[in-house]
């Protein structure tokens, strides 16, 4: 994994681009930055080699289909075993769309996706309650989405 600030500058102003409109033709990024299609297109393949570019995906517009959650997770029994478990967990299942560990007095803090509250109810039920090591679960509905970005900010 390459350091952000390690980047030269072209290639800053490549992931600035790519990263808000990835169908941007290599001649049309070049144009932007100065740089021929071909210097783009072996720059971009650098890039996704060396992992800085993780992937090329395109975004659906969130909200659309059913109900967002943030769920944070507290553990009462902190083991290496069940925090790789609940990794393994996270990683397997496709409703959990993002998975953060982090510090503070709860363990982990899930985004996660459903078609209603209901489901939600019964999918959380089956999902955390058979899982000793979890102490506690909370939940936050979301209402609406006030900004959604997924573009890093690379500076300058």
């Amino acid at each position: 994994m390459t350091d952000f600030a390690t980047l030269d500058p072209f290639d800053r102003a490549i992931l600035d681009l790519v990263q808000r409109d990835n169908q941007l033709t290599h001649a049309a990024i070049g144009d932007k930055v100065g740089l021929s299609p071909s210097a783009v297109r072996r720059r971009l393949s650098e890039l996704r080699q060396k992992g800085v570019i993780a992937r090329d995906v395109s975004l659906l517009a969130p909200g659309q289909g059913g109900v967002t959650l943030i769920t944070t997770i507290s553990f009462g029994e902190e083991t290496v075993e069940a925090y790789d478990a609940f990794d393994q967990q996270i990683k397997d299942t496709p409703e959990i769309l993002q998975g953060y560990a982090v510090a503070g007095s709860d363990d982990y803090v899930l985004i996660i996706s459903g078609p209603s509250l209901g489901w939600y109810e019964d999918w959380a039920k089956s999902t955390f309650m058979p899982n000793p090591a979890i102490r506690r679960y909370d939940t936050r509905v979301v209402w609406s989405c006030k900004k959604f970005e997924t573009a890093v900010p690379l500076g300058d």
